[in-house]
């Protein structure tokens, strides 16, 4: 009579062994990929990684601690990604390519993030935390769209309406070359288009881009 009891605790043991906090969150990363946060259940989760939601509850206090830690991991990776955005020579030109390669290339990889990052400013409209790190992440990357720009001119008056308008544009990049647009030569014409403007702007070494 005791054995199958045994036999259920070895079980539950090796789920909490082999499964950790992040393969958790990985798992409710696809299902926020595939149908947003509306998709995140931890029946379906727990079906998916094959164990039971004995396992969940050792990672986690409930559905909501989830969520919130899901979305501190966002935040996380989304900002330790901005060390990469960093010129590594002194040629403008080349730099600004390569940043915008960092930013535009591997379409597959944007559709996979563009569709978390939408079903994350989704939540925002109604969920406060994540309205707060959607702030925090928006205003990091101005933030460092403005250091690299600012590097490159001798006048970095239009520095913050640059960066604004870059950050628009490799967001609404990433979103055409991850969709319907999905092709090699609509992303290196976006790519040339966002690098000319910058050089051009970097030519007349900076300044304001609004009149007045």
């Amino acid at each position: 009579m005791n054995e199958p009891v045994a036999r259920e605790g070895r079980r539950k043991t090796n789920e909490k062994e082999q499964l950790s906090r992040d393969d958790w969150l990985d798992a409710a990363a696809s299902a926020i990929a595939e149908g947003g946060f509306d998709n995140l259940r931890v029946l379906l989760l727990a079906k998916k990684l094959g164990v039971t939601r004995g396992s969940f509850y050792w990672h986690f206090k409930d559905h909501q601690d989830l969520v919130v830690s899901f979305l501190q991991r966002w935040r996380e990776r989304r900002l330790a990604e901005l060390a990469n955005l960093r010129p590594i020579g002194n040629d403008v030109e080349e730099e600004t390519r390569r940043i915008m390669q960092l930013l535009l290339s591997d379409s597959e990889r944007h559709l996979w993030r563009m569709r978390i990052e939408l079903a994350v400013r989704d939540l925002a409209r109604r969920d406060k935390l994540a309205a707060q790190i959607v702030a925090e992440v928006d205003k990091a990357r101005l933030e460092r769209n403005v250091q690299l720009l600012t590097r490159i001119v001798d006048d970095p008056a239009g520095a913050a309406d640059m960066a604004l308008l870059l950050y628009v544009a490799t967001v609404g990049a990433q979103l055409i070359t991850s969709g319907s647009m999905d092709d090699a030569d609509t992303a290196s014409r976006i790519e040339r288009l966002i690098v000319n403007l910058v050089l051009e702007w970097h030519k007349r070494g900076g300044g304001e881009l609004l009149p007045g």
